[in-house]
Parts: C-alpha cells; structure tokens; sequence
C-alpha cells in the first residue's frame, strides 16, 4: 500500500519555524515500520517544497492513505485545512491524523476530511490500520479513533509499546532531498536523534509523561551508536527530554562514539540535578566532538520551581550554571513567565539572569496545553479560542497587569538579554563569529537572517500584542 506522510507548512502567528526547523523524525520513524512490511513510503514536506509543489508531489504519488502529524497544539487548524485540501485534491485517501497533541485531544480533530485519528505511537498503530483498512475491517485497529456520521468511535483494543531496539532504524532516505534544510540555533545540516522516550517527572505544564504513560524506554548504547554511524548531518540534536538520566548508559554510549571515531557537534536537554551529579560525564560527553545543553530551568527560586511541580531546586541551577562555566560547556536557559507577574517579577528575573551571567536565554509564557494537568486546573479561566495563540510567547491566561504592559516587560526581557549579550561579547567578536558559522557552512545566510529577524521582533511588544488579531498569521 502507498502511504504519504505530508508536513504542513510554516504558519501560526510568527512563524517559529523559521527559527527551529527540523526534520519530521516521528514520519521517519513510521515509515522505517512500514517499509519492511511491504509498504511504499513517501515523505513530502510542504514547509520546502511550498503548497502547490508538495501537494503535486502527493498527488504524482497516488497515496492510499496520507498521513498527517500534529505534535503542537498551534498545528491544529492547519493541520485540518491541509486535510481539507488533500480530501479535494484526492478524494480516494484515506486520511489519518497523529502525533502528540491529536493523541492527547482526539476529540477536537473530529472533522469530515479525517478519517481516523491514531492514538500513541505511530509505529505500533499504523501497521495495524493498514492491515484492517486492506481488509476493510477499519473497527479491528487498536488505538485508532474512528469518525463516522454518527460521530467519533474508538476502536478496542490494547496498544502495546515496543522495545526500542526492537523497532527498525527511521526510514532517513525518505527525506534525502531535504536534509540539507533543517537546523536548529543556526546549525545546519542537523539531524534529530531519539534514544529514550518518555519522562518519570511530572511537571504541570508538560504531557510527555501522559503521552507516554509515565513509561520511560530507552534505547541500548550499541543501538544509539549504531544509528548515529547511519547519520551524515555533522550536528545532532538528541530529542530525548532528559538525556542521561541513566548515567551509567549516558557513559556507555560516550565510550562508543568515541570507540567508532564519530564526532559530532551535540545539542541535549538534560536537567541540572543530573549536572550537579556528574560533571564528569559533561566531560566525556566534550571529547566525542562539540556540546551544547538546554536546560528547562523554568523558575529562580524554590517556590517558583514546587509552583510547576519541577521537582528540582533553585541551588541545583545555580550550582548547575557555574559547572558548565567552568567546563567552558555552552549552555542555554529557559524561564517561564507566568501571566500572574507584576513589574517586580519580571525585575527579579533580569537581576537573577544578570547575576548569574545567563544571557543567552529563553522566556516562556506560561501556558496550558490540552492534555496537561496545567490545563484541567485552570481551563475554566483561558482567555483564547484560538490555538494558534498556544505558542508559548502569548497569554492565554488573565494577566495581573494590563496586556500590553505584560507584552512590554516580556519583550523587554528578549531585548535586554540580547542587548547585554551583544555587549558583553563585543561587536567584532560577535561579527566574526556570524561569518565563520556562515563560510563554514553551518548556518545558511538565510538562516541567520531570519534568526536575527526574530531576535528583533520578540524585542518588539507590539509583535504579541497583534498576535491576538486573528487577521495577523503567516498561513
């Protein structure tokens, strides 16, 4: 059977993408199931190609079945008017929508151009959908949510979960034509990388622990390496939501890469607890090439942190920071911003990131995702219909102060962080450093532009304030 998984294109308020861009591993990861079983698999990602050209792709391919992925809430309108687009273009599909938002809110994606919503992961559903749509007996999938006209109807049966080294490698040739495009922070080529799935924490604000289950599967070192020597990219982000939270295999598979002679430049997300920990993993981590590390670190003191049920504490971060310094480990920071805040929040913010020298940074607003105990607390009290405002830089809660005053102090925080960073590395250094990564070819010209193109549009408030004019969107 041919099965066509399309990636919709840029779109939302403004146009995140632009700034992280990467590759849609779980589609990969789907069709590395598929293809073995017989299955013709096709990749077309509309946010390269454009509208007009992917949808003539799909339709020269003649799918079966077209798949669609919606991982983040803001993707939900366009992920049906794509649906919509594709039931005109090719009226015999079967269209089936996935990915973690449509698994936590199934419900929402009730609509007559989806045929089926998949609930979990894909590689364990769509096999079975398949098999039940070649057999034309579409009730006997498990995991699959079906929309009838008499309304949504879901399938019995248990879903399993795989081992993780059970499952084949993700099908990368499938996306050959645009691995040179995706990049992240400004590296490109960049391949994603899974080696674990899920999370044992349980903060307010996140549903990967409810998405998985509050199952956390990793993959072997020996299977880690043996798909990474499968990758050409030279920078790698791990899209684990904690990396090394096994040390003793974060360890493994240091020793292996290195053993195999990769070198790579990494980008993980890992906690700092963990950093405070094990600095000497940190360390065996710089020789198998370059790292980079996120770090959600979410709130600056310890009511901050019990506030979103981080379980972590405020000495951690700071003790986490200065390692990273003194290991000369480049690092970046995330804050939430609660809606709540008045002037003096938002202060205490910019002297905390000041003193601890944190300038290259990301502010958050706090928002509740569908599927998030965040969101069964406060749902009664959101002040948006409209998805695309739940991109994580917009309120859609009441704000203690008046909106647009909320909007200047969080672009202040954008603008401040990126004036003091500027100033502090200095104007050439900052220059040639933009030059190098440009004649290197690890970021594109394109890229950067956009990059400081956004850089000065969050410094901007007006730039959120229209947000909630539905007439301003990108797509």
């Amino acid at each position: 059977m041919k099965v066509a998984f399309v990636k919709p294109p840029i779109g939302g308020i403004l146009g995140l993408e632009m700034l992280t861009f990467v590759e849609p591993l779980g589609m990969e990861c789907v069709a590395g199931v598929l293809e073995p079983a017989g299955h013709e698999c096709k990749i077309v990602d509309l946010r390269i190609d454009g509208r007009e050209e992917g949808m003539k792709k799909c339709r020269d391919f003649e799918p079966r079945v077209v798949g669609l992925q919606c991982n983040f809430t803001t993707e939900r309108n366009r992920t049906v008017k794509l649906a919509r687009e594709i039931k005109q273009q090719m009226p015999g599909t079967y269209v089936v929508v996935g990915g973690h938002d449509a698994s936590r809110d199934p419900g929402w994606f009730k609509d007559e151009a989806i045929d089926a919503v998949a609930v979990g992961e894909g590689e364990e559903v769509m096999p079975r959908l398949l098999e039940a749509l070649d057999e034309g007996k579409l009730e006997s999938a498990p995991g699959v949510v079906r929309n009838t006209p008499d309304g949504q109807r879901l399938n019995s049966g248990v879903v399993g979960r795989s081992e993780l080294d059970d499952l084949p490698m993700p099908a990368r040739h499938l996306i050959d034509e645009y691995a040179d495009h995706y990049y992240i922070n400004f590296r490109r080529p960049l391949a994603l990388m899974e080696t674990a799935r899920g999370c044992p924490y349980r903060c307010n604000f996140c549903s990967v622990w409810k998405f998985h289950e509050k199952s956390f599967r990793e993959k072997s070192p020996e299977r880690v390496v043996e798909e990474l020597a499968t990758i050409k990219a030279p920078n790698i982000f791990i899209t684990d939501d904690i990396f090394w939270l096994n040390v003793h295999r974060g360890r493994e598979i240091a020793r292996r890469i290195k053993e195999a002679g990769i070198k790579k430049f990494f980008t993980v997300q890992t906690r700092t607890d963990i950093i405070c920990r094990h600095p000497d993993l940190i360390e065996e981590w710089k020789e198998c090439g370059n790292l980079a590390i996120f770090m959600g670190l979410e709130k600056i003191d310890d009511e901050g942190l019990k506030s979103v049920n981080k379980n972590n504490s405020a000495d951690n971060n700071v003790r986490a920071i200065q390692i990273l310094k003194d290991l000369d480990v480049g690092f970046t920071c995330n804050f939430i911003v609660d809606p709540a805040w008045g002037h003096e929040d938002f202060a205490r913010l910019r002297d905390w990131v000041d003193q601890m020298g944190t300038y290259n940074s990301g502010f958050s607003v706090l928002t509740p995702l569908p599927g998030t105990d965040l969101w069964n607390e406060v749902k009664d009290k959101v002040t948006a219909d409209d998805w695309e405002l739940f991109d994580i830089v917009h309120s859609v809660l009441p704000t203690n102060l008046p909106l647009e005053e909320f909007y200047k102090e969080y672009a202040r925080l954008w603008e401040w962080s990126l004036e003091v960073r500027y100033k502090n590395r200095g104007k050439f250094k900052t220059y040639l450093a933009m030059a190098l990564a440009v004649m290197t070819g690890r970021v594109t010209l394109d890229a950067m532009r956009k990059g400081m193109n956004i850089a000065k549009i969050f410094s901007n408030p007006t730039t959120f304030m229209v947000g909630h004019d539905p007439e301003h969107r990108l797509a």
